[in-house]
């Protein structure tokens, strides 16, 4: 599909051309080669920064965009880093743009959905250089992308907000200014030569205090100490507190995004700490850094829902919403579109059904959707908008309350793609339009022709769209870097995979060249996005695509495995429930207790106890049977037990099949077998090795059994009977009157065998409900209100978080050392000035802080795992390090020697386990 749809036979269309149009694109990310194949088809020329760690700092890393640019020497321009690390830095870069822009002709800018798209000096610098940018002017971005004054602007225009404080930097000035503020105010003025406009003093005191500061952050001047800012911050979270026992609260930096910048606490103890990290991702830590951050009442029952925003600065048209709710560590993992047509669709498919309770639903969803839409688009008009925008809100129940407005291209903006078109028309003909399938053309085509364009009229496209993130994140969803990617799959008929040019071969070889995911920027390696008539019907196209996707290389973790189990569980309970932004949390914490439950379980024994039995029973004849389906049964099982997001799903695809847990009593064992196969894409399949798909002989025997029950069907005279009725039958002495034999009476010993020979084994397929069960998944469901019902064990954060980890086992260690649980950069201090966390012979407690490690752009905190001295400090890297997975950092000696399981002792464990468990399935005679 076109990004823009022209009709040459049309002069006022033929007018719009974007050949005088040379870009350079300051970001990366999936966003990079989007904007560059869609510059391309519309005939603007561009180029593209490239930093240090994009080529030449990790091995395997330089970016895959370069394979789709023709003139190297031309189109790219190398810096440090695409922003800088520090605020001297981030001037030094902006100045740096600026001359590649002039000195190699660019007309245009285009920063994406990176930091530099929503800083608004940095826009206002490019202004006034006399280049174009792509996006949001720098007004606007002053005033919606600032958290603070957007809540501001909103309550101006009477819309809910986040219960909170907006201004903590000027509190915290106003407390030091003491009870003379007008002579404190007057004296750092003089002292510090601020510019101030004339009246400023006509203004409240916080006011004035806020048009200080921002006079302060122009000259780079700190008026207050971050120690100080911690101490306003624990007065005011404490008064929050008066009002809302029990309550978290949420810290958030007013130049945040992406997930970075911010921090939820729960207790005083937690807030300095809190502050810290929250400038530190926010690169606010240094002198003359903006401070400033919102302090939030945590709501936590809460969805995440934006509405997309396209304004030429005089009309702001709205595009319908996306619910963004499925995310973890502040970061969007599934997105969704949501649309009033979609939720009207869906309620008028429930009341015919019969689901009246999930239509009204619908309909008061659709409502408040509405809502939303009207006041994102006043918000827009308010600003003046003149490119793309999101307008962001919280949802709890039937309320909703704005939370921020992200002023440019938001990651997940294909999602909006899918659901709709914008039209334009001619003002003199409104028979002559034109369409648009892009934002990112839509930014462009406002950017060069925004004042002869009147609003456009919104045109459905597909009822649903959703999107994936592929993240570099290991089955806990933590980030996980320093694994090479050496061969992906291309992309499907139904899917648009946006991977950064990963997925390009080189052209000689036909291969992918290899490429080494470092962890130098965030974890998102590529989207893929797809759509359908219903949600329904786009989640189906989304697994689908996930189960035929081929990812390999060295140490690499993606997460499409949890992907494919989420879709599948949403498949299984409802497509359109409303998980809240908890939920993957619960969810993960309920797989890591499937996979303790898992781990208790040996496969192998679980098989020899079912064969004694056998023998036992068919003596060698039977045993010969079984024995032919060892590898039938237990590769698919022991797959699907070793990785539990895959099992997360399977049991939800089973059980909207079967609406039980005990698998055979509602579909032959034989299909379920079958089904297995295919949902782990073992069946026979071409271009994989053996390893990957079913192996011929097994293949043999489940077509063979498949075969069987489908002539036994067939000679019933009915090939829909249920798998119960046709059990019933054969487990009969004699054969049903219909059932005509002729004079071979004997058949029907034969038949009975025969049935009894192709069961033999099946009941292992019973394994995964069970465990499933014991681990509480069952009860782990939605409701007709299409919210989920999550057990109270998985509401807590702290128990979740212990039952996570169980998912992705730190690296193995030696009692005393403390190792890198993933690539990154290890920093051993808090801030370049700050003195070292720890020291040689220094004793520390279990939890206490020894460094950090950036992953991703995201800090970690590397903690004690048990009490002891500091005996080596493995790596001297105040001023950050790069670090491998499983590296040594440290070496403790504890206070207590730790005791460690043997293999006998948990054979052991795994033995009594599985004898237990086999008890249910085969009952001791």
């Amino acid at each position: 599909m076109s990004a823009i749809t022209f009709d040459p036979e049309s002069s006022w269309q033929s007018s719009f051309t974007f050949n005088h149009v040379k870009c350079l694109i300051v970001c990366r990310g999936p966003i990079r080669l989007e904007t560059m194949n869609i510059f391309k088809e519309l005939g603007a020329t561009y180029g593209m920064l490239l930093s240090e760690k994009d080529s030449i700092i990790f091995p395997q890393t330089l970016a895959p965009e370069l394979r789709a640019i023709r003139n190297r020497r031309k189109q790219v321009h190398h810096v440090p880093d695409y922003m800088g690390t520090t605020k001297e830095e981030r001037v030094e870069r902006i100045e740096q743009i600026i001359d590649i822009c002039h000195e190699n002709g660019y007309t245009h800018l285009f920063a994406g959905y990176g930091f530099m798209a929503e800083d608004a000096e940095f826009v206002q610098r490019i202004e006034n250089a006399e280049i174009s940018f792509i996006g949001p002017n720098s007004k606007v971005i002053q005033q919606a992308g600032s958290k603070d004054e957007a809540k501001q602007l909103a309550r101006s225009l009477n819309v809910p907000v986040t219960p909170g404080e907006d201004r903590i930097d000027a509190l915290t000035l106003l407390r030091k200014a003491g009870k003379a503020p007008d002579t404190y105010f007057q004296k750092i003025i003089k002292n510090h030569k601020l510019s101030l406009p004339e009246n400023w003093q006509s203004e409240e005191l916080i006011d004035q205090a806020v048009t200080i500061l921002q006079a302060s952050y122009a000259k780079q001047i700190d008026l207050f100490t971050i120690e100080e800012l911690q101490q306003e911050t624990v007065r005011q979270v404490e008064s929050i507190w008066l009002e809302n026992p029990g309550k978290r609260i949420r810290l958030k930096h007013v130049g945040g995004g992406g997930g970075r910048g911010q921090r939820v606490v729960t207790s005083v103890e937690e807030i300095a700490e809190a502050v810290m990290s929250v400038l530190i991702e926010s690169k606010a830590a240094g002198e003359g850094d903006n401070k400033n951050f919102l302090i939030e009442l945590n709501i936590e029952n809460t969805r995440h829902n934006e509405i997309q925003l396209l304004g030429n600065g005089k009309w702001c048209i709205e595009l319908g919403g996306r619910d963004c709710s499925l995310q973890m560590h502040e970061q969007k993992l599934l997105e969704v579109s949501l649309t009033e047509e979609m939720l009207e669709a869906a309620a008028r498919e429930y009341e015919s059904a019969g689901k009246t309770p999930q239509a009204k639903v619908l309909r008061s969803d659709a409502k408040m959707l509405s809502s939303m839409c009207k006041e994102a688009e006043e918000f827009g008009k308010a600003l003046n908008l003149d490119s793309v925008s999101t307008f962001e809100c919280i949802v709890e129940g039937e309320k909703h309350f704005f939370m921020e407005v992200n002023t440019r291209i938001q990651v997940e903006h294909r999602v909006t793609e899918m659901a709709y078109q914008l039209q334009f028309s001619n003002p003199d003909n409104p028979e002559d339009t034109f369409v648009v399938n892009s934002l990112v053309a839509a930014m462009l085509l406002i950017n060069c022709y925004g004042e002869k364009l009147s609003r456009p009229k919104r045109l459905p496209r597909f009822v649903s769209g959703v999107e994936a993130r592929l993240n570099t994140t290991n089955p806990a969803l933590k980030p996980h870097a320093g694994g090479v990617l050496r061969a992906w799959s291309a992309a499907t008929e139904n899917e648009i995979r946006d991977d950064q040019g990963i997925g390009i071969s080189n052209p000689d070889t036909g291969l992918l060249q290899p490429y080494n995911l470092a962890g130098a920027y965030d974890s998102n390696v590529a989207l893929s996005i797809t759509h359908g008539i219903s949600r329904r019907e786009s989640f189906e196209k989304l697994t689908e695509i996930l189960r035929c996707m081929e990812v390999r290389g060295h140490d690499l973790h993606l997460n499409v495995d949890f992907h494919y189990g989420l879709l599948h569980w949403l498949l299984g309970n409802d497509p359109m429930l409303k998980p809240n932004t908890r939920f993957v949390s619960s969810y993960l914490a309920l797989a890591g207790k499937l996979k303790n439950f898992c781990d208790q379980i040996n496969l192998d024994l679980a098989w020899k106890i079912q064969r004694d039995q056998v023998q036992k029973n068919y003596g060698s004849d039977g045993l010969q049977i079984y024995d032919q389906k060892i590898t039938l049964i237990l590769r698919p099982l022991k797959k699907l037990l070793n990785k539990t997001h895959l099992l997360m799903g399977w049991l939800s695809f089973q059980k909207s099949k079967n609406l039980h847990s005990k698998l055979s009593t509602f579909q032959n064992p034989v299909q379920t077998l079958a089904d297995l196969y295919h949902f782990l894409r073992l069946e026979q399949h071409s271009g994989v090795p053996p390893s990957e798909q079913i192996w011929s002989n097994d293949q043999k025997l489940l077509e063979t059994a498949s075969a069987f029950y489908s002539e036994l069907k067939t000679r019933f005279g009915k090939t829909d009977l249920l798998w119960r009725e046709l059990r019933e039958i054969l487990s009969a002495e004699k054969p049903p009157a219909k059932f005509k034999l002729g004079k071979n009476l004997k058949l029907w010993d034969g038949i009975s065998a025969a049935h009894k020979g192709h069961q033999m084994s099946m009941e292992l397929l019973q394994l995964p409900s069970i465990l499933a069960k014991k681990a509480g998944y069952y009860d782990f469901r939605g409701n007709n209100t299409l919210e989920v019902k999550i057990p109270k064990e998985f509401q807590d954060p702290e128990s979740n978080s212990e039952l996570i980890a169980k998912l992705a086992p730190p690296p193995s260690a030696k009692s005393n050392e403390i190792l890198a649980w993933t690539g990154g950069t290890f920093y051993s201090r808090e801030t370049p000035e700050a003195g070292e966390y720890v020291r040689e012979g220094q004793h520390v407690e279990e939890g206490d802080v020894l460094g950090l490690l950036e992953v991703m752009k995201m800090f970690n905190q590397i903690r004690a795992e048990f009490p002891g001295t500091i005996r080596k400090i493995c790596i001297d890297a105040g001023t950050g390090k790069i670090v491998a997975r499983s590296q040594v950092l440290f070496q403790i000696d504890p206070d207590i020697p730790p005791v460690s399981e043997t293999e006998e002792e948990l054979f052991k464990r795994q033995q009594e386990q599985t004898i237990s468990l086999m008890q249910s399935i085969i009952p001791a005679n």
